[in-house]
Formats: structure tokens, sequence, C-alpha cells
């Protein structure tokens, strides 16, 4: 902290999205006027919402008491009441239906080091197996996917930019998700490095691509598979690597001759003769490195998809190299989690048990089935903190039934979202400039952990995310698990196995790198956590699991080629989760700032799909799938091939998840299919 006249000069990080850069916070009696960057973060390059941290703290719709719905009013309450209910209310309901009827939900706390160890711990005592969180919808799939071919304890391969020349930017727009990543992509193009976009949208990098591959959503499966047949067929593969380090690369070369480009041609919508010079470029072009997004993810190939693409980035010899892909280990922490206590095996999600297995969690999206049919046990209780199912699960008009008729439903957040207008009792939640962080950003590819300060007193009566699980663990009788009295105490205990302290953190804001940054070939060294020891393209745990062992695209439960019927019937196929910068999910939608930027949601439509539909820019327009619709403004626009609609999700006004579906599922992650959703548009009030 420093001081420059009357102001104070907090040393921080941002959470207003999932990069967590580094903030110079600026303090002016007792309130957070402005953030800068903070040079010293390697972390830094700050979008419009780190402007909008004030707005945040100081909106008029924040909620500073715990509350209590009682007929449809809320009231506040103490915390003391607050957790004496939510305390009696869980101990009659695990003497009813047993511990695992309690079902906890973790959003925005989960990038936070402390939070998801300290509620799986509470998790354990209560005696649930039922911890999910956003990795139910999030990353995790990659991880899945990444880990199956490279081992267990690998985390995602991520791009490295240093001197590669060939950059594959698949599902991902880096423009509006991660403005730091587009500037390093941006600088490495300068200096000479290929760039291929895949997108069925023509994002702002792909008018920048030597290539633009515009895929048929949900088949990225067919085109990796498709790109491995050729650059076997041409002897492209790195042949040292692949005899040395893979297992299965016979199996694998017998898999993908069923894919060659013409066939996938048929299958993605992209012309062979392009997925062939894709091929060539990424195979020779050395190093190359591909940025991954989460579309990857959302649909019923996730996991596939990445085992695809972790094999494609083996075979070129491009794995853990500086400009190809890397991977790093975590920095070691405590455990807090009580062991034996219960097992994934017992969780609603068990029927993913490659999921368990590889995230110590359970999916969520069973949770909904398991309220309003009972199967395959009871679930009467449900904890949501930091995020807004209501918005953010597919199917949200099941969703919001089971959220309906749940005994107990606890929301801990900032504000009153849709979630919590359901809840029974809501917890305030201290916001992120209000205490200190501790964040490891491994999971975006940089081995360094980093604490933020404490920038600014929080309101008297809100507590921090981590306190609301240490105090309802000790009202319950916990209280020898939840020793901690401040936040300093357990980072202490949570950092202790790394051997890095909180004061080494707080001397260091710019973070402490765990690894060396030029580590490479990690592999030679240390082994792969797999069965074989190598690279496993052919996967004898999804074997063992009865799953596809080799890659294999499967085609959405509901698609066109299959049923013609239901292409006549909807004709387009909608992907949901455009980002845009202003908001970060559901979030933030709230704050005037950044609202003007996004003012309302729009669907983008292509000119000529809307020319056949008689539909202009600005009209008002019915998006209808089979399980729902929704109406909102057409955005007319030539950057989306004509078969597909786009758009946002996190609003209230035009709930994208009205339209998805919770059934079409992947059945390793069991992942909905947000990016394969068959609908039809049209102007309202025809």
């Amino acid at each position: 902290m420093t001081r420059r006249n009357n102001t104070k000069i907090v040393k921080s990080l941002c959470h207003m999205c999932l990069s967590c850069c580094g903030i110079d916070a600026y303090v002016e009696k007792g309130r957070l006027v402005k953030v800068t960057p903070m040079k010293e973060h390697p972390v830094n390059r700050l979008c419009v919402k780190a402007q909008a941290i004030p707005d945040l703290l100081y909106s008029p719709e924040r909620i500073t008491h715990p509350m209590k719905k009682v007929n449809g009013t809320w009231h506040e309450i103490s915390w003391d009441e607050a957790f004496d209910i939510i305390g009696d209310k869980l101990a009659g309901i695990k003497g009813n239906y047993g511990a695992k009827a309690l079902a906890v939900h973790l959003g925005e706390p989960l990038i936070s080091t402390e939070v998801p160890r300290v509620a799986a711990r509470f998790c354990s005592l209560y005696g649930t197996p039922n911890y999910t969180s956003g990795a139910s919808l999030c990353f995790a799939a990659r991880g899945i996917g990444h880990g199956l071919t490279l081992g267990k304890r690998m985390l995602p391969l991520f791009p490295s930019y240093e001197n590669t020349r060939c950059i594959v930017v698949w599902g991902h727009n880096p423009h509006q998700s991660n403005v730091g990543e587009e500037t390093n992509i941006l600088a490495a193009q300068k200096r000479g490095a290929k760039l291929i976009v895949i997108d069925p949208r023509v994002t702002p990098l792909a008018k920048r691509a030597a290539l633009h591959i515009q895929i048929r959503p949900g088949t990225d499966c067919a085109l990796a598979l498709g790109l491995i047949h050729a650059i076997i067929a041409e002897k492209l593969y790195d042949a040292n690597f692949v005899n040395n380090w893979t297992f299965g690369f016979d199996k694998l070369r017998e898999q993908v001759k069923k894919y060659s480009p013409e066939v996938v041609e048929k299958i993605t919508w992209v012309p062979a003769k392009a997925i062939r010079q894709f091929a060539r470029i990424y195979a020779t072009s050395k190093p190359a490195t591909i940025s991954q997004g989460v579309s990857l993810d959302h649909c019923t190939n996730g996991v596939q998809n990445s085992r695809a693409i972790s094999i494609l980035i083996a075979i070129t010899g491009n794995l853990d190299i500086l400009g190809g892909n890397i991977y790093n280990f975590p920095l070691r922490q405590a455990s807090v989690r009580i062991k034996g206590r219960v097992s994934v095996e017992e969780a609603i999600g068990a029927h993913y048990p490659i999921f368990g297995k590889f995230t110590s969690e359970t999916t969520s999206l069973p949770i909904a089935n398991a309220v309003i049919t009972g199967k395959p046990y009871p679930v009467k209780a449900l904890i949501v903190q930091g995020c807004n199912p209501a918005l953010t699960w597919p199917n949200s008009s099941k969703v919001r039934e089971a959220l309906e008729r749940l005994d107990l439903l606890v929301v801990s957040d900032l504000f009153m979202t849709e979630t919590a207008r359901l809840a029974d009792i809501f917890l305030p939640a201290v916001a992120f400039p209000e205490r200190k962080i501790i964040k490891d950003y491994v999971f975006g590819g940089l081995p360094l952990i980093a604490m933020g300060g404490k920038v600014i007193e929080p309101p008297a009566d809100c507590l921090e995310d981590w306190q609301i699980w240490s105090e309802l663990g000790r009202k319950m009788g916990y209280a020898d698990y939840f020793p901690w009295q401040s936040a300093g105490e357990l980072f202490a205990y949570l950092l202790e196995p790394s051997g890095i302290t909180p004061e080494q953190l707080e001397q260091n804001p710019g973070g402490i790198l765990y690894h060396q940054l030029d580590r490479q070939r990690k592999y030679e060294q240390e082994g792969l956590d797999t069965p074989s020891g190598k690279v496993e393209l052919f996967s004898q745990t999804m074997a063992d699991y009865g799953y596809d062992p080799l890659p294999t695209f499967t085609e959405p439960q509901q698609n066109p080629v299959d049923n013609p019927g239901l292409a006549e019937s909807y004709p387009f196929t909608l992907i949901t989760g455009t980002r845009v910068n202003a908001f970060t999910h559901s979030q933030h939608r709230n704050i005037a700032r950044l609202r003007k930027l996004v003012p309302q949601p729009l669907v983008e439509l292509n000119p000529d799909s809307a020319k056949n539909l008689g539909i202009t820019d600005g009209d008002q327009v019915v998006v209808e799938s089979p399980k729902g619709s929704i109406k909102l403004q057409a955005k007319i626009t030539a950057d989306i091939h004509p078969k597909v609609l786009s758009l946002q999700h996190g609003w209230s006004e035009a709930n994208a998840n009205i339209l998805t579906d919770d059934e079409q599922l992947d059945p390793i992650s069991g992942y909905p299919g947000f990016k394969t959703t068959p609908c039809r548009v049209r102007k309202a009030g025809e």
C-alpha cells in the first residue's frame, strides 16, 4: 500500500471476470474511486468491467443484510437467526431424508483459492457428496479430455505465444472474452505467425486470419479427426515423438481412416480443400499453438473434442514446448476435505464417473431432476453461492420448477438475482475489493500465485464466502473443523505445503512464480500420469468405463442429419453463450455504466436468412426451440453463418436457457449442448 496526498493506493486483484488482472486501487476517504493496471502483475490488461468496480460496490441494489422470506416478502434478520434457521432445517432434512438430500453449488467463489476447499469440507462433515460448481458447465470437460490423454494430474493444455509460428483459435473469441490474450495473438501475428480461426461467427480475429473455418456447430471433433487423417496420410506427424511417447498410434491411424476430408466436409460444412490446407499449415509451421474455447465443451462431443485436439497437439510435436501448448502442475496446497466421509460414487451425478474421478466433485445438472422426481434419491435443500442457476442452467423452466419445490433454498450473493428471488434465505457476501484474495493462475496457463490486498472495509453485516461455511459449520457442531479466525490464518494453513507464506505474497503484489516459465518437455523428466506412461491416443481408462477409447464423433441427439423432419421445423442451429466484454455470464447487467455498452439482448441473424424471413435489423423477433421461446431484437449481420443463430446467455429479459435442453448431454462429462440447439426464428406478431 502506498499513499499519494490524500489517496491510498492498494495492490489488489480484479474479480470482475476470470482473468483476475492485477490492479492498483485508489481509495479516498474510505471509498474506492478508480482502478488502474498494476505494473508489477503480468496479467494487467484491464477491460471495461474493471472501471465499473466502484459501481458494483456502491450499487443501491446491493443487499448488505441477511434476509428471510416470509409469505413472499423479504425481511432483514441477524446472522445468528439466519444460521439457526439454516442449521435447524438442514438437521431436519438430514434426519428425514439423509445427508445426501443437500446439494451445494458454487459459482464465482470457485475462482478463489480458499472457498471451494472450505465448502467441500462442510459438505464432507454434513455427509453429502453433492458438492458441485461451475465446473459442471465450464472448463472441466476440457481438463478431462486432455487429462485422459496426458494423465489426471495434468492440467489442460494452454497456448504459448512465445516464438509461435502458427496460432489456431478454436471456438473462442478473445476480442470479447480475454483482451490480454487477444493482444498476445496480435503481437505474434505481427511477428509473422499464421492465424487460423474456427468459428461459425466471423469474429474480429477471423477477419484477420489467413484461414477462417466456418464450421457447423457441434462438429469440431469430426474436424479434428479429419485434420489427424490428413496429417497421418501425408506423413506430417512427428514420427520421433509418436514412436517414443504415444500409445495406440496404430489404432488411431485405423480410426481416422473413416474421417477423410471428403467425409468430414459433409459433416462440418468445411470444404475438404480447406481441411487439408489447415492440416498442412498447422503441422508444418512449428511451433504451432491452439487456443481452445469453452464452445468446444458445450456440445455432446465435448470431452471427445478435447481428446482429439490434445492428440492433434501431441502427434505434431507441439506438446509442452514454447510456442506450442504447455501444461503446468498447480501449486501444492493443503487439502481441507475430510476424507472417507463421502464418495462421489454416491452422488446424484454418479452416472458420469469419469467426471467425478477427474474433478473430485459431482456434476450439477442432475439436481433439478432429483428434486422433481426424487430419483436416485430426494434432494430437498440447495445452497447456492455466487451463481445464478435460474439463468445459467439449461432448460430454465425445469430449473425454476425444481428450485420452487425445495424445502430449503439458500442463496449467497451481492444482489437479488433471479435465483435469489426464489430463495428462503439470502446471505449477503463481501465483494472482492473488501477482502484479501489469493489466486493461482495455473488454470490460465501461468504458474503464478498472487495475493490481492483488501482495498476497503466491507459493510458491517456482510461475511466473506469462506466465513459463511465456517460459521454455518460451527453452528451445526463442527467447530473443531473450522479453527480459522481470519483469512490470514486460513491462507497460511492452505499454503503451508508450498513453502510460500502470505507474508511473501504481500511483499510481492505481482505474484510469485512457482515453476520456471521456460520449462519444456516436462514429461521427459517427470513422466506422464497415464496407465501406459505415454500420451494415450487409445485411452484404457475410457475403455474401462465403457466409452469409446479413441476419439469418435457422434452427431448431437437432435440434429438435422438424422432427423430431416426436425430440420424442416427448426432449420437453424442456435449457439448460446456468446461473450461480450461488458458482462461475465449473468453478472453486471445491473451496472448502468456497463449496461450502456450492451443495452439489450440481441439475436444475430445472417442477412440472406433474414431476407427470406422478412426480418430487418432491429425487428422484434421470437426465437423458438423444442423447449420454449423468447422474444428479443434481431441484429442482422454478415458475421454469422446463414444456418446459425447466436445469442448471449444471462439476460433475464430473454433467457437463452429457456431454449436449451438438459437431456442432450455429453455422455462423459454431462455437459449440455449449449451450442447445438435446433431452433427457428420469426418476426414477433406473425
